[in-house]
C-alpha cells in the first residue's frame, strides 16, 4: 500500500487506513471528521492493553495530511517511533501507525484518486457517505521519506533522515563538543573522519527521548564550510555517519556563514519551527536544548581535572534568544548540579530604555552658524543621527566616507564655511585628538562655535548595532568588527581643553521598521 503515489489533475480523492495483518480491513476517514480506533468489533482487536480509544484520527484533504492524536495510556507508534498520551503527530501517503508500539495492530495511511478506489475494493464501503473534495497533490511528504539534504538561502543546510516524524516535543542538541567530540583529542577535528560520540550515555538518550515522543534535532554552527576551510561534501557524510551510529531519525541544521542563521541568533529555530516540522506548533514546556557553548569559566571537574572555559555563550543565549530551557552536556547527560557561568556584559534590551537623544539640557541645535564634531564608532548610530536627527534642518553634512579622505573633508568644509552662513555637520568618527583638531581649528579660523556631539555607546553596544545591521540589511557595507576594535583602541575621550565650546552625550535611540525587528534587536546576538 506505501508505495502507491498519488497523481494530479482534477480528480477526486479518499483517504483511508488498511490494516497491514488484514489486507481486507480498511477505513475510510472522511475530510475533518474524527475518526478513533481501538479494541472495538470494527477492529477485531481484543488486547486488554489496547485502550477502546485508543488513536484519533482526523484528515485533512486539503493539505493531503491526516492529525494523528494518542488517547490511551499505553504507547502507540508513527512509522516505528513511539508515541505517549496527548502527543500529536501528523501523517501523509504512506506511514505506518501501530495502535500499540512493537505490535502487529499497524494500519498503513493512503491518499488515492477515486480512478483506483476499485482496486482496493472501496466501491461498497459503508462508511463513505460523501463525494470527496477535488484531488490536490501533496508537494513534499514530510516524513517516510528518503534521507536528503536541502540548502536554504544559500547558507543554511538541513538534513531530514529517512523517516522523519514530526512531533510537538522537541529535544534539541548543538553536535560539536556535545554530541561527539574529537577522536584525536584536538580542539579542532583534523579531518571528516575525526570524530566520536562524546559519551555512552549520549546514545543511549538519543534513543530514549525519541522512544518518549521526542524528535531529535541538532543545531550547529560550521564557519568553516562558508570559508571553504572545510569541505561541505565531507561534513555531509560526517553527519551521515554519526546518525548511522545512533540509529535514530535526526533533523540538522548547519549554519555556515556569520548571518541570521549563526547561534545565538534565532534564524535556524525560526526556520525549524516554520517550515521543517510540518505545520506542528512545538510544545515548548516539554522542549530544550543542549549544548557545551554556555559561558562557563575554567573550573575543576569531578576528577580534579583542570577544564578551560568555555570558548563562547553562544548555546546558552541561543536558548535564552529562542524561549527553551537550557542544559549543559554535563548538566543533561551525567546529571551533575548546575555550572557557574557568565552572561555577556551588554544585553540589548538595557538600551531600549532609552527615549531621549540626550539627557542634559543641551540644545542639538543653535540658532546661529556653528560646528558640530560628531564622535562615534561604526555602529554607534552617529551616521543616522546625523542625517536623520541633524539633517532635518538647516545644516550640511560633510563625511569621509562619501568625499573619500580627510583631507577632502577638510578643503569642503572651508570652501562652504567660505560662502555660507548654516550650520555643519562632520559626520566622521573623530576618535582621538588629532582627527577632532583639524575641524575644530577651521571652526576657530571662522570665529564660529564648536560643539562635539559624542555618541554614548560601548564597544559591545556598537558591535551588537552592527551584527542587526548585517542580519537585516543585505545592502548595508558589510563592517568588520576588527574596525570597531580599532577605533576603540585609537580612542581619547573628548574634552574641553580642546577647544570646544560644549561636549554634548548622544544616547542611541533605536528605530524599527516592524515589531520583528525590535524583537531580533533584542536578543543576544554576539
Amino acid at each position: 500500500m506505501s508505495g502507491i503515489t498519488p497523481t494530479s489533475g482534477n480528480e477526486t480523492k479518499i483517504c483511508f487506513l488498511v490494516s497491514e495483518s488484514n489486507p481486507e480491513l480498511k477505513f475510510i476517514l472522511l475530510d475533518k471528521v474524527p475518526f478513533v480506533l481501538g479494541r472495538t468489533k470494527l477492529t477485531g482487536i481484543t488486547d486488554l492493553k489496547l485502550s477502546k480509544s485508543q488513536v484519533k484520527f482526523e484528515a485533512d484533504y486539503s493539505k493531503n495530511r491526516v492529525l494523528v492524536e494518542q488517547l490511551g495510556s499505553n504507547q502507540s507508534a508513527v512509522n516505528n517511533e513511539s508515541m505517549i498520551k496527548g502527543e500529536k503527530r501528523l501523517l501523509y501517503h504512506g506511514d505506518k501507525v501501530s495502535l500499540l508500539f512493537n505490535s502487529n495492530y499497524i494500519f498503513n495511511l493512503n491518499f488515492v484518486p477515486n480512478a483506483m478506489f476499485k482496486s482496493y475494493g472501496l466501491e461498497s464501503n459503508k462508511r463513505l457517505t460523501n463525494s470527496p473534495d477535488q484531488y490536490i497533490v501533496a508537494k513534499k511528504f514530510r516524513s517516510n521519506i528518503a534521507a536528503k539534504w536541502e540548502t536554504k538561502d544559500g547558507t543554511l543546510l538541513v538534513y531530514n533522515s529517512s523517516n522523519l516524524v514530526h512531533k510537538n516535543k522537541i529535544a534539541a542538541f548543538d553536535m560539536d563538543g556535545t554530541i561527539i567530540v574529537t577522536q584525536s583529542g584536538k580542539v579542532f577535528p583534523v579531518d571528516y573522519k575525526d570524530w566520536k560520540i562524546s559519551c555512552p550515555e549520549v546514545t543511549k538518550t538519543l534513543r530514549m527521548l525519541s522512544n518518549d515522543g521526542y524528535k531529535i534535532v541538532i543545531f550547529t554552527n560550521q564557519g568553516g564550510i562558508g570559508s571553504k576551510k572545510v569541505n561541505e561534501n565531507s561534513f555531509k557524510e560526517k553527519v551521515e555517519n554519526i546518525i548511522n551510529v545512533i540509529k535514530i531519525p535526526i533533523q540538522v541544521f548547519v549554519a555556515t556563514q556569520g548571518d541570521i542563521y549563526r547561534k545565538p541568533a534565532p534564524g535556524m529555530w525560526n526556520t525549524f519551527v516554520s517550515d521543517y516540522n510540518g505545520d506542528l506548533s512545538v510544545d515548548m514546556n516539554s522542549s530544550f536544548f543542549c549544548g557545551d557553548a554556555a559561558g562557563r569559566p575554567d573550573r575543576i571537574d569531578s576528577n580534579s581535572q583542570q577544564i578551560k572555559k568555555d570558548h563562547s555563550c553562544c548555546d546558552r543565549l541561543f536558548a535564552i534568544n529562542v524561549g527553551l530551557k537550557f542544559y549543559t552536556p554535563e548538566e543533561y547527560f551525567w546529571k551533575i548540579p548546575t555550572e557557574e557561568f557568565k552572561l555577556p556584559s551588554f544585553n540589548p534590551i538595557d538600551v531600549l530604555s532609552n527615549i531621549k537623544y540626550t539627557d542634559s539640557n543641551s540644545k542639538l541645535l543653535s540658532s546661529c552658524k556653528e560646528m558640530i564634531i560628531m564622535v562615534g564608532s561604526p555602529g554607534s548610530g552617529k551616521s543616522y543621527f546625523a542625517s536623520n536627527v541633524l539633517g532635518c534642518h538647516d545644516i550640511k553634512i560633510f563625511s569621509r566616507d562619501k568625499l573619500g579622505s580627510w583631507q577632502k573633508c577638510v578643503s569642503e568644509v572651508k570652501k562652504f564655511l567660505s560662502h555660507f552662513s548654516c550650520c555643519v555637520v562632520i559626520d566622521n568618527t573623530n576618535p582621538d585628538k588629532e582627527s577632532r583638531k583639524r575641524f575644530i581649528d577651521i571652526a576657530k579660523s571662522f570665529n564660529i562655535p564648536c560643539r562635539i556631539f559624542q555618541m554614548n555607546v560601548s564597544k559591545k553596544h556598537a558591535i551588537h548595532n552592527n551584527k542587526f545591521r548585517e542580519i537585516t540589511d543585505k545592502k548595508h557595507q558589510r563592517i568588520s568588527s576588527i574596525v570597531i576594535n580599532v577605533y576603540f583602541s585609537k580612542f581619547e575621550e573628548p574634552s574641553m581643553e580642546e577647544g570646544v565650546d560644549e561636549i554634548v552625550k548622544i544616547n542611541f535611540v533605536p528605530h524599527f521598521k516592524d515589531p520583528k525587528q525590535e524583537e531580533l534587536y533584542k536578543m543576544y546576538l554576539l
